[in-house]
């Protein structure tokens, strides 16, 4: 979320501190001039930098002449530039019950109650700032991090989308939205993930991010193991023919789109997409043919199927092919088409697909604009779900969002639909980064985001060198050290994550997956008893973040206090995906004698790892902790 950089908060405090300066209300004339000469020097000493100065100042003003709230607030301000939040919270509440209504004092108040842990207070109070005044960029963006700290991810988004309206452009909010989607999309996804264990979706899911990774086998694995879990889904058969598309594997693409259409005869998807691959294996005339009658049937969903609309282009760039056999095959066929006589919309949205996916952004541009947008579309207002469904394959996020949103207030249970909302929403993501980039293009913010995008799609390098840019740019800023942390830890470079995640710490004590991650580098370094205060912190402060328990009970167990360990440890294993509480609880049992019990744990662990198709982190060597 928002976070408001160290130089702003200092120019801050100077202009809120001058704006007090001439309303202290002065005593005896000698007493005045010594609490005058004593606040202008705190002043000085935060234009400065010299907090620790400035709060002795303020200090000696309120002992010459206690009772001042402007220099309660002021110190409050210094206090938190420290990161001292409780001694910030103090003094600001100390102001506010000296003189109600103050400016600053609810928006600051505010702000330390979401760093102290108190998000739905704090929530509250930045509420009563934006009354005081809506056009507050910070109060507005930080009562999205209170909702979202306090369980609201709801409220939270909705807050963030109004600000950035209030505020159209502003890079800060633009970011603040993007990244608050982006972690909406990875926590309901982990959620969903969960709750959908053993079942078709599960595997679809798991499918998903390997496609994003380009794991090709794993993601064949999974979609291969969903239709043996439910041999008619479509959407298995049509999400497994991609994966043999994109590696251009097209009779085993086309035998899962011959078994979709077998199931589903009228589905436009399935022979937009059969169209394509017949035109590739030189079968043009029936491909055309094909991507005409789905067109017929469903224009939104065919086209869609066809990857059209074309997305902006960040989304166009990720979704090309690299140079290689597709994109070469795809360049050719499309470029056949082009030489035929004749046009209809068949042929050119066949020639926008192909051109899209060879990453012929122009060409593929052409052609679409030939066949232009859809249209209305009929099925809308039919249900809730199924306008959904049309605002999805027309690519209008918003819409989709707030049907879906409708939808599942109605039937919360409807995991499909879940599903897709993830999906709309990881798009809504990508708009918003677009969006920053278009406004701010030389933006840390950029950086950051791609930065973020890289690490969910296993792009580590490429993740690394845009977090090293933001850090080279904005060495303050919190957040940052924690993702080179992350990044370093994830490759094996502890020397490097200990010190990223020690200065993220400095900058946010209370960070709970810097916590959580630096007591994962301190326990595999052996150094356990450093890394217990760490890691219960983590815990304490986000008692969701499950990896961290692992790391905490392989802690206590490496001091061998195997009754705190197994206390940890069970508090996890009902949210336990890859095993690591498990395998971990396994070797405390087996430490204490306990065999049956170990052996029933290490058997579970061989499920799980068979539910997700990857290694544990303990049996690959990573060892690795918390992650948000």
């Amino acid at each position: 979320m928002f976070r408001i950089s160290r130089g702003c908060l200092l120019l801050l405090l100077v202009m809120i501190a001058a704006g007090f300066l001439f309303q202290i209300p002065i005593g005896a004339q000698q007493t005045g001039s010594a609490v005058e000469q004593h606040f202008l020097a705190a002043q000085q000493d935060q234009q400065h930098g010299l907090l620790d100065a400035a709060v002795e100042e303020y200090k000696t003003v309120l002992r010459l002449q206690p009772g001042i709230p402007e220099a309660y607030v002021n110190l409050g301000l210094v206090y938190y530039a420290q990161a001292k939040f409780a001694q910030s919270a103090d003094a600001l509440a100390t102001a506010a019950k000296l003189r109600p209504g103050m400016r600053g004092v609810s928006l600051w108040l505010g702000i330390d109650d979401v760093k102290l842990d108190r998000p739905a207070q704090g929530a509250t109070l930045l509420r009563e700032a934006i009354r005081q005044d809506p056009n507050d960029k910070i109060a507005q963006s930080w009562l999205g991090t209170a909702l979202w700290n306090a369980g609201q991810m709801e409220a939270a988004l909705l807050q963030l989308r109004a600000a950035s309206a209030r505020f159209p452009g502003d890079p800060d909010l633009l970011f603040a939205l993007a990244e608050a989607y982006g972690k909406a999309v990875r926590e309901q996804t982990e959620n969903l993930l969960e709750e959908s264990a053993g079942t078709a979706l599960s595997d679809r899911i798991y499918a998903d991010t390997y496609v994003e990774e380009r794991d090709w086998e794993k993601a064949e694995g999974h979609l291969r193991r969903a239709l043996e879990r439910d041999p008619r889904s479509v959407d298995a058969h049509l999400e497994l023919a991609n994966v043999f598309f994109r590696q251009s594997q097209f009779s085993d693409a086309q035998a899962q789109l011959e078994q979709a259409l077998t199931l589903a005869p009228g589905s436009a998807a399935a022979l937009a997409r059969s169209g394509e691959v017949l035109i590739l294996t030189q079968k043009p005339s029936e491909g055309l043919s094909r991507i005409g009658k789905a067109l017929d049937i469903d224009r939104n969903e065919a086209l869609d199927a066809l990857g059209l609309p074309l997305g902006n282009p960040i989304e166009q760039a990720e979704n090309a092919e690299p140079a290689g056999q597709l994109s070469s095959l795809c360049r050719q066929a499309a470029a056949n088409l082009e030489a035929e006589p004749g046009s209809s919309p068949a042929k050119q949205a066949a020639m926008a697909a192909l051109y899209a996916t060879a990453g012929e952004e122009a060409s593929a541009v052409r052609a679409f604009r030939i066949i232009g947008q859809a249209g209305s579309d009929s099925t809308r207002g039919a249900s809730l779900f199924a306008g959904a469904t049309a605002a999805f394959y027309q690519h209008r996020y918003d819409e989709a969002e707030s049907d879906l949103l409708r939808w599942l207030a109605i039937h919360p249970g409807d995991r499909e639909a879940r599903w897709k909302l993830i999906l709309v929403r990881r798009h809504i993501a990508m708009e918003q980064i677009f969006r920053l980039v278009v406004v701010a293009p030389d933006s840390y913010h950029v950086h950051q985001l791609l930065g973020q995008l890289y690490v969910d799609r296993g792009e580590d390098n490429k993740a690394l060198a845009e977090y090293l840019a933001v850090a080279a740019a904005r060495p303050d800023l919190p957040g940052v050290h924690f993702w080179l942390g992350h990044l370093y830890w994830k490759h094996a470079d502890a020397d490097h994550a200990l010190a990223e995640l020690t200065r993220e710490l400095q900058l946010d004590p209370g960070h709970p997956e810097a916590n959580g991650e630096l007591g994962s580098v301190l326990v595999a370094e052996g150094r356990a008893a450093e890394a217990i205060p760490h890691l219960e912190l983590a815990i304490r402060s986000k008692p969701d973040l499950w990896p961290a328990y692992a790391q905490l009970g392989r802690a206590y167990a490496s001091e061998r206090n195997y009754t705190r360990a197994e206390e940890v440890l069970k508090r996890a294993l009902a949210h336990d995906p890859d095993g690591s509480a498990h395998y971990q609880l396994g070797l405390v049992f087996r430490a204490e004698g306990k065999i049956a019990q170990a052996q029933q744990m290490f058997a579970q662990v061989r499920a799980i790892k068979n539910e997700s198709m990857t290694a544990t982190p303990v049996e690959a060597g990573a060892g690795h902790g918390a992650t948000p």
